[in-house]
């Protein structure tokens, strides 16, 4: 059963179907959640405020909007932990073998959370991009020139220039497909 149907029963009365939401996505959510605050014993709390608020907000949502119930959630946990955060104020002990990996200090957690957020999705689209696209636009973000790529590859600048171009054009499209459906298209 798809989650917009299950959606459907709860707002038309039947509130055990969220059971089945609850289930689906209990797992997955919690560990997304410690991977934001990265602590156990908050984890579960935060969990349950998440699933509490949706529940609540459950009735605006729109099944026909395109949004999928599973991006909306994960919005609300996220949310959810950036408020933690920021009113905790959580100061964490890194270990040593960690350092090479810790993003530069930022003082706006959300702002951290979403630059994160985004270049998951950026990987996550590059993955999808057809070649030879893919092999161009990496080139092209790991700073060699169009002369360079072209050289490697055997073909004119202007060939480089037109997949350089088409690349950009297909990740922007694979980027708004994971920020939210129809609609809520990200401006890149």
């Amino acid at each position: 059963m798809s989650d917009n149907t299950i959606i459907r029963l709860i707002q038309d009365g039947k509130i055990d179907a969220y059971a089945r939401l609850v289930q689906k996505y209990h797992k997955n959510l919690l560990s997304f959640i410690y991977r934001l605050v990265r602590d156990p014993n908050i984890t579960e709390d935060i969990g349950q405020e998440v699933f509490l608020s949706v529940y609540k907000s459950l009735d605006g949502f729109d099944t026909e909007k395109g949004t999928p119930f599973a991006a909306w959630l994960f919005v609300i946990a996220r949310n959810k932990c950036v408020n933690y955060l920021r009113d905790n104020r959580i100061v964490k002990n890194v270990p040593v073998d960690e350092l090479k990996t810790l993003p530069v200090p930022n003082d706006n957690v959300e702002e951290e959370l979403i630059r994160q957020e985004d270049l998951q999705i950026l990987t996550a689209s590059l993955k999808q991009l057809p070649e030879p696209f893919r092999q161009t636009i990496m080139k092209s973000l790991k700073g060699a020139t169009m002369d360079e790529i072209a050289c490697e590859f055997g073909i004119p600048i202007s060939t480089v220039k037109t997949r350089l171009l088409r690349a950009r054009a297909r990740i922007k499209k694979l980027m708004n497909i994971y920020v939210g459906g129809v609609g809520h298209e990200r401006k890149i």
